[in-house]
């Protein structure tokens, strides 16, 4: 079956494939911000490679960074972290008041190189990622479920961020290279160190989901899967 994309869709606030509720939005980044981060040194990767470059951000402004200067990653917190927010609050708005922290990683996806299906970590309260370079790549694909039904493909377009609330039943997906060129992406994530109140809102048991996370990054690392 040919993968389906965004824009085969009928164009709402907010976008529902099967009970995945997500929002698309072009140029969500200011022109400069997006110039800025694009012109950032990377180091060269294999087509076979995957590099995640963390920058982090707290409510207290504590930060820690790889790649991004502390001026860079105030400024990022302080004229998106209003408008993340806005997003989570449509999407799931009882996580909102969970918000502790914020990611501006980026993440360097070799040609070749593809990461599982997943329906995220439950510590990130709003899931997202924006297209930087280059011009052409893969975007990020939705599933039906965690085997990988009905892929549906929300297309790459650089400076066009994509954002949903992982939940435990419907948020599957996963990304991978086009097998031409390097695809780097930011991935903007709100985050929380509160998992037992994530695991009550969306109705699973807490223990399962910290074994369950605690044993996904080790198979990942030897089988390349995740539970």
């Amino acid at each position: 079956m040919a993968h389906k994309t965004s824009s085969d869709l009928l164009i709402f606030d907010i976008f529902i494939i099967y009970m995945f509720k997500f929002k698309v939005n072009d140029d969500f980044l200011d022109n400069d911000d997006f110039d800025y981060i694009n012109s950032i040194q990377l180091a060269n990767i294999s087509n076979n490679e995957l590099k995640v470059y963390k920058n982090q951000i707290n409510k207290s402004d504590e930060i820690s960074s790889s790649c991004f200067s502390e001026e860079f990653i105030r400024t990022l917190a302080k004229k998106y972290n209003p408008k993340a927010l806005k997003i989570l609050d449509e999407l799931c708005p009882s996580k909102t008041p969970l918000w502790e922290y914020t990611d501006f990683n980026l993440i360097m996806t070799g040609a070749n190189c593809s990461f599982p299906i997943h329906r995220d970590t439950p510590n990130k309260l709003l899931s997202g990622v924006i297209y930087l370079y280059p011009e052409k790549n893969t975007g990020t694909i939705l599933y039906k479920n965690i085997r990988g039904d009905d892929p549906k493909v929300i297309e790459w377009k650089p400076n066009r961020a994509f954002f949903f609330s992982r939940n435990e039943k419907d948020t599957f997906h996963s990304y991978k290279g086009d097998g031409v060129s390097t695809r780097v992406a930011l991935v903007y994530n709100l985050c929380t160190s509160n998992l037992k109140r994530v695991c009550e809102i969306d109705q699973v048991n807490y223990h399962k989901v910290r074994i369950r996370e605690f044993l996904s990054p080790i198979i990942y690392k030897y089988f390349k899967k995740v539970l």
